[in-house]
Order: structure tokens, then C-alpha cells, then sequence
């Protein structure tokens, strides 16, 4: 390797100087330019010309030239490049021009340092997500490039799958390449597919543009353009997307969605939707009209951005029918009955134990519309503190006590609440809204220490709730009229209640050995725990001639509160629980490092619990039902869950619990209340040439088309080849109809997976079936084809309402998102899509 670390031009003028006796004018560069070459260099003094041979470098201001032969002209400032053959023939060390993080190869450059100006042949260039291939070219000193025959693609491959033939191109660096008259080819067959001139964004943040509609035909609402409009960048860390849906029949749909972000503060994106659907044709008898909104926001702060306050938003709000439109509502939102919002800012204090929250919370059911919303919530919580540590010294010796260990944890919340329909949700209603609204305060409190010993735990504790109302409820019994009027009526008052208790848990271990060679041993887990609590009650009713007639009946003035009111009976409950566990030690099938056997823990039974609760102060029904459940995993591979709830009582006739045991009526410890059983299995092949545990070469992961946007699909990973989930579920209710308790059952099998064939095709689907009704679950097959710089998507919905297939094709790359054909059709049911 020969290296120059001098300034050429100084260097060379030097030599001319003292070697050959004459002057020699030092050349204008400003930058100090070093050079390197891995074979030789040769000097032409004479000339002023450097020749570097063999990886031959050039660096100045800047600017890495790169090439197998390099020429240095220090009388015109200039440099040539140039690759050269190697034994076969082959051109290797092609020049290479870095500038700016920005690499473009040729098979020869020339460029001059002082006009900043070069001509580049067979130049390969790549902006942003475009490759650019051009004949002839010339560096103009803004950094512009004005090329003449060549193409440009999204395709990596030295010979491109696809190309757009340009006879011109200028490329403006961070702004846009232009290029005159274009030809789409794919390979070398040129298609129909021709432009007069072309436009292609070249921004790293991206640029604004036009969004491309997707059409198609639907029979109930006519032909159709989806989700055409227009992006626009909003700076660096926000962007604005515009879109509308229309529809031949008269149906339009608006849609705005931003999204946001600034590193290591926050991020974030706002959807806005309106649209109107008109179903049917307006002289029909079954013609309808829908107007629907629906609002999507997302807020999330980086925990970096602040140690003492974080504020999230999640709103999710708007009408019940927003997603009965086939076209614009993915499965998972057509299907969803409930939406919910959660705003919330919440505040530490740094050191001290406590911390506030503020928000508002809303839900929404889309079968019944109603709708409740709470503004504002606000709760201050204490976290549990000591109050021996307040009087204790810093230099503290010694060990703690049952007193130290007595701890106080506090929390004060206040909540605004109405629960409403949504029919009643419009700005003339806004005063009776208010006047429904409920609110009230409530403070929770807790003392209580622990001991611990090496056999058992025991954690008593105190318990107290106070209620702050502002509003009651009042009945009057009017003897003129013989009716009972109901008011709600504007007095304070705090209910007050309390409660005692202890828990005692302790851990017992068993373990079996085994002198076979593959089972070393089980270890049985028993976990019994035991609790007692104790409610005075507090009894809030009023009594008085509230029945019909005038007759004694009683109401609680508390229970519109939206806390509820105080327990009105006095109780002891002694709770009962039971858990077990088993594991087993075997021999694992691999040895270690050095070629001895080792052994594993499996979990023969992950949980066993039963449950249940006696009430010592009732005078009869004193047991509660009991609960039972188990969990486990069967050879790693299945899952099992069950739970089921049971009742020592018999009932009579009416098929009320009486104070007689089962046991008693017909031998049975217990009658089955309900039960439900469910089990899952995941089976998936190997990665390709690799274990189970080793990490994937390829994490190829592209988007399945789900119904009309592909982004709203799976998945797809090409390093498992296939993939099947299947989910079995059994529920059992037994209650009493008529003269005789009935069995509810429902059960249903679930099932999801992909599989790959033809190495890029990858076919997903998702369905299950009603064991009951006899009838299929929702059911999707999604078809992808990863055509390296294409993809193809296919999404089925062959059953239901839904009915309906969408295709697409389009180039994976962002930058020419647009160059799509997508095609969105129902089909059966009449085009009946909607609800």
C-alpha cells in the first residue's frame, strides 16, 4: 500500500521546483487531498499527473473516489476513475463517488474539483428508494444530475424485474427526479404502460402527493372509489393524509388521519371519519340513511421524556353503524360490540408515596347504543407507608417487629358519570345531559401488618370506605293521589362502612424420588390459605308506606349514587383455598458440553385450586358455591384450562337454594352451576436450516391484504414454512326454566394458520365452526406472493354478510405505492352488505 497524506498540489510543486529547476504554479484547491493506492503510483512531473494503480483512493472535501485505476490531473484539477479487466475479462473495481452519505457507481467518472462538475458513464445511483441507471450523465456543482438514456426502478437486482425506460432524467437531490418520456417494461418486454413525462418524489421524510383511489362495484351501493386523495408532510416529525370515498348511488365518506412523533417525547396518530350511506335507492321502500362519525386517537409518551408525569390517550368514539360498510371497516371492528376511551395524566412526586390522576374514561355498547361516559375522574393515591419509620433515627440498629410492619395505604378518587343512549347525544340535549349526571366522592382506606414465620404468613388488616354524595333519592306517598312520587333531591351525605380481616397462607412441598433413569423425580406443591372478615353492616334504608297501597315497603336513598350503598347486613366470611402444583425432573434427550446426561423440569399439572367462603353469622345458606379450575400444558404442545363453579345446596320446586345439602337429597356433594372447558394446540415446522431456538436469517414480514386495506392483513414470515392454531371451547350452564333446571351449551372450534408452497406463495386463513348451532364462524383466506420487488395479495370472505373478495397487486416500495391494481367486489346475499 502506498499512501500520500500531503496535498498533492504542494507535493508536486515541490518536486517540480527542486528536481527540474523551473517554477511551477501552485494549483487553487482549497482542502487538503490524500490519496492511497494498493499496487503503485506513478508521477508525470512534467504533466503535473498522478497515476494510482490497484484500489486506488481519493479523498477532498468531502468527496471519496473509489476505483481500480485512478488519474489525478493537478494542472486542471481533475481526476478520471475507471474499473479495469480482470483474468476472465470481467470489469472489476468500478469507480465509486461517495458524497453526502449518497453512493453512485460507474463504469468510469470524471470529475473536476475546482468547477465541482463531472461525466459519469453507466452511472447506478440510489435515491431514497429508487434505483437510478443512466447511459451518460453530468454532476452539475448544486448536485444535480442531468443523465440522458436509462431507467429507473425499485428493483435491486443488477438486471431489474421491472423498469420505467426514460429518455431523459434530471435527479434534484431531497426534492424530486424528473424525466422526460417513459415506458414501463417488465424485464425487457416494454407494456401498455406509457408516460409522457414522470414525476418521482425524492425525499428521505417523504413528500406529498396524490393517493390513488381503489374502485370497484357493490350492488346495494353502486360503483365506488375508495380511499383517493392526497398526503402531505408536515415537517419532520408530523404528516397530514386526506381521503373520500364516493359511491354512484350518492354515498360518500370523508377521512382525515395524522400522525406524529418526536423522538424521546412522544408519539401518536389521529384518525377522523364522516360519511353518510345511503342504502338502497331512495324511492324503494327499503331505502335507509346512515350518517356516521367515528373518532380513533392514540397518544403515547416516551417514559424518557419525563420521570414525574406521563400523560396516554386511547379514544376510540362515534356511531354504532360507522362499520357496517363493508368496504371501509375491517373484520375485527365489524365484529366488535363495545369501544372504549381512556385519557389520563398522572403525576409522581419524586421521593414521596403518593401520586394524582386525571382523565375521563368512555364506553359505548354498538347492540344496545348506550353509551357512559365519565368527566373528569380525578384520584389521588397513597401508596403504603410505615408511620413507625417517621419517628425512627437514621442510625437505627436492630431488626423490625409486627409494629414496625404496620403500614397505611390511602386513595381519594372523584368521578362525574352519566350513562345515556345514543340518540340523546346531540348539542340541543346538552342541559338535560347535565342534569343526568352523577358524581360523588370516595375515600379507601387500609392498616394492616404481617407476620411471617418459616411455616406460615398472617397479614391482618382494617378496611374503611367513605362515601360523599351530593344528590339522593326521596320517595313521598301521597294519600290524595294514592301514588308514591320519586324525586332526586339535592342533600349531602357520607355513608360510611368498614371492615376486618385476616389471611393466613402457608407452602407445603413434597417430593418423590425415583431410582429410574429417566425420572429423577415429582415435586407436589400444596398451598393452602385461610381468611377471615368481618362487616358490622350498615343498614341506609328507609322505611315507610312506599308499596302499593300505601303498604311498608323500603328504598335506599344511596342507590343512585354511583358508588352504591354501604352493605346492609352484618357478615363474618371465612374464606377457603386450596392450590397445587406438580413438576417432574427427567432426562432431556440432549447432553451437555461435555456428553453427560442432564435433566429438565416439566410441569405435570401447572394448577389445581378450589375455593370457597362460609359465612358464620348467617343463619342458614351459609356456604357460598365453590370454584374449580386446573391449568396445565400436555407435551408442551397442548393447553388446557377448566373451570367450574359448584353448589352444596338443593333448591325446591321454584328453583330457589334451600337450607338443605345435595348430599342430603340425592348423595351428591354438590350440583353444577356452570362449567367451561378450553383447550389449544399450536403445531409449526422448524425454520428453514435452523433449530427451533436459533434466530431467523430473513425476518421477511409483509402485510396479507384484509378486505380493502393490505395493511390491515397478517403477517406473512417465510422462515416457517407452516403453522396451524386450533382453539376448542366448551361452556355449560345449567338454570332453572319453568319446572326443571336446563343445560345451556355452546361449544366451538377456532382455528387459524398459513402455510408455504412455490417457496414465495403463502396462503393464510381463519375460520372456526359452532359445534351447537351447526353453522360457520367468520371465516377469511388470504392469499400472498412475494415477487421480490412486487407483491401479490388475495383476500377471501366466502361466508356471512360480508361476502366478498378484494386483489391487489402493487410494488412493495413506499415511493411508487401507487403503481397498484386493486379490485374490491362482493358477491352473494344480493349485495346485501349491511346490517
Amino acid at each position: 500500500m502506498r499512501t500520500g497524506s500531503a496535498p498533492i498540489a504542494v507535493f508536486i510543486t515541490f518536486l517540480l521546483t527542486v528536481c527540474m529547476g523551473s517554477e511551477a504554479k501552485a494549483q487553487s484547491l482549497k482542502e487538503e487531498v490524500t490519496y492511497s493506492a494498493r499496487d503503485s503510483m506513478r508521477y508525470d512531473l512534467a504533466n503535473q499527473i498522478v497515476y494510482l494503480f490497484g484500489a486506488a483512493k481519493v479523498n477532498y472535501d468531502g468527496l471519496e473516489l473509489s476505483a481500480e485505476r485512478i488519474v489525478l490531473d493537478l494542472k486542471n484539477e481533475e481526476t478520471q476513475a475507471f474499473g479495469a479487466p480482470d483474468s476472465t475479462g470481467h470489469m472489476t473495481g468500478l469507480p465509486e463517488f461517495k458524497q453526502g452519505g449518497k453512493t453512485v457507481t460507474a463504469d468510469s467518472i470524471r470529475y473536476n474539483f475546482r468547477s465541482k462538475k463531472g461525466m459519469i458513464r453507466e452511472v447506478r445511483t440510489t435515491e431514497d428508494q429508487l434505483y437510478a441507471i443512466a447511459h451518460k450523465s453530468k454532476r452539475l456543482p448544486n448536485d444535480e444530475v442531468h443523465s440522458r438514456g436509462g431507467m429507473l426502478t425499485t428493483c435491486d437486482r443488477p438486471k431489474p424485474h421491472y423498469h420505467f425506460a426514460v429518455s431523459r432524467m434530471m435527479v434534484i437531490p431531497d426534492d424530486k427526479i424528473v424525466t422526460g418520456p417513459a415506458i414501463m417494461k417488465i424485464g425487457n418486454v416494454p407494456t401498455p404502460l406509457v408516460i409522457p413525462f414522470g414525476l418521482f418524489p425524492n425525499h428521505h421524510n417523504g413528500s406529498a402527493g396524490i393517493l390513488v383511489p381503489t374502485y370497484g362495484n357493490s350492488p346495494q351501493l353502486g360503483y365506488f372509489f375508495l380511499n383517493g386523495g392526497y398526503y402531505l408532510p408536515l415537517g419532520e416529525h408530523f404528516d397530514l393524509q386526506l381521503t373520500g370515498d364516493i359511491y354512484s348511488r350518492g354515498s360518500w365518506g370523508l377521512r382525515a388521519v395524522s400522525r406524529y412523533r418526536t423522538r424521546y417525547r412522544y408519539s401518536g396518530s389521529l384518525d377522523i371519519s364522516r360519511s353518510t350511506l345511503l342504502n338502497s335507492i331512495r324511492e324503494y321502500p327499503d331505502f335507509s340513511k346512515q350518517n356516521n362519525f367515528f373518532i380513533r386517537w392514540n397518544h403515547v409518551v416516551d417514559p424518557k421524556a419525563s420521570l414525574t408525569d406521563r400523560f396516554t390517550g386511547s379514544v376510540n368514539i362515534g356511531s354504532s353503524t360507522n362499520f357496517t360498510n363493508n368496504f371501509n371497516s375491517s373484520t375485527g371492528d365489524y365484529l366488535s360490540n363495545t369501544f372504549q376511551s381512556n385519557v389520563q395524566w398522572n403525576h409522581l412526586w419524586i421521593g414521596k408515596p403518593y401520586s394524582l390522576a386525571v382523565g375521563l374514561r368512555h364506553s359505548q355498547n354498538t347492540l344496545n347504543q348506550t353509551f357512559d361516559l365519565t368527566l373528569p375522574t380525578a384520584t389521588f393515591n397513597v401508596q403504603r407507608v410505615f408511620p413507625a419509620d417517621w419517628f425512627r433515627s437514621e442510625d437505627h440498629v436492630g431488626g423490625r417487629n409486627w409494629t414496625d410492619n404496620i403500614g397505611l395505604s390511602w386513595s381519594s378518587s372523584f368521578d362525574n358519570r352519566i350513562s345515556t343512549t345514543e340518540d340523546q347525544l346531540f348539542l340541543d340535549n346538552l342541559p338535560v345531559l347535565a342534569r343526568q349526571m352523577r358524581n360523588g366522592l370516595r375515600h379507601t382506606g387500609a392498616i394492616g401488618t404481617s407476620f411471617k414465620s418459616r411455616f406460615f404468613s398472617l397479614n391482618p388488616e382494617v378496611r374503611f370506605t367513605d362515601r360523599m354524595y351530593f344528590d339522593q333519592l326521596r320517595k313521598t306517598y301521597t294519600v290524595e293521589q294514592d301514588t308514591v312520587i320519586t324525586d332526586t333531591i339535592a342533600r349531602f351525605a357520607a355513608p360510611f362502612d368498614w371492615s376486618a380481616g385476616a389471611s393466613l397462607t402457608s407452602k407445603l412441598y413434597g417430593m418423590y424420588t425415583f431410582r429410574g433413569k429417566k425420572l429423577k423425580a415429582i415435586r407436589h406443591v400444596i398451598t393452602p390459605n385461610a381468611g377471615f372478615s368481618y362487616t358490622p353492616g350498615n343498614d341506609t334504608r328507609v322505611f315507610g308506606p312506599f308499596g302499593t297501597s300505601g303498604g311498608e315497603a323500603s328504598y335506599n336513598p344511596y342507590e343512585i349514587g354511583i358508588y352504591g350503598a354501604p352493605p346492609a347486613t352484618e357478615s363474618g366470611m371465612l374464606s377457603l383455598g386450596l392450590v397445587q402444583s406438580l413438576e417432574a425432573k427427567v432426562l432431556d434427550n440432549k447432553p451437555d458440553a461435555a456428553g453427560d446426561p442432564q435433566f429438565k423440569k416439566i410441569k405435570l399439572l401447572d394448577f389445581v385450586g378450589l375455593s370457597t367462603s362460609y359465612d358464620l353469622l348467617k343463619d342458614s345458606l351459609n356456604w357460598n358455591p365453590v370454584n374449580l379450575s386446573a391449568r396445565t400444558q400436555f407435551f408442551n404442545v397442548l393447553d388446557v384450562n377448566l373451570s367450574s363453579v359448584w353448589d352444596p345446596y338443593s333448591t325446591n320446586t321454584a328453583g330457589t337454594r334451600i337450607s338443605r345439602t345435595q348430599r342430603e337429597l340425592d348423595g351428591r356433594l354438590a350440583r353444577l352451576l356452570n362449567a367451561n372447558l378450553a383447550a389449544g394446540v399450536e403445531l409449526k415446522s422448524p425454520r428453514y436450516g435452523q433449530s427451533a431456538t436459533s434466530q431467523p436469517v430473513n425476518n421477511n414480514t409483509q402485510p396479507v391484504v384484509g378486505e380493502a386495506d393490505p395493511s390491515k392483513g397478517a403477517d406473512v414470515s417465510f422462515n416457517v414454512p407452516w403453522r396451524l392454531r386450533v382453539n376448542y371451547s366448551y361452556n355449560l350452564a345449567r338454570n332453572w326454566k319453568e319446572t326443571e333446571f336446563t343445560d345451556q351449551q355452546s361449544q366451538s372450534l377456532l382455528f387459524n394458520g398459513d402455510f408455504t408452497f412455490l417457496k414465495w406463495w403463502k396462503l393464510g386463513f381463519n375460520s372456526g365452526y359452532d359445534l351447537e348451532a351447526e353453522e360457520w364462524t367468520p371465516t377469511s383466506l388470504n392469499l400472498y406472493w412475494d415477487m421480490h420487488c412486487w407483491e401479490f395479495n388475495l383476500n377471501v370472505i366466502p361466508l356471512g354478510l360480508r361476502k366478498s373478495f378484494t386483489v391487489r397487486i402493487n410494488v412493495k416500495a413506499s415511493v411508487l405505492k401507487d403503481l397498484k391494481y386493486e379490485l374490491v367486489r362482493p358477491f352473494g346475499n344480493d349485495g346485501q352488505l349491511l346490517r
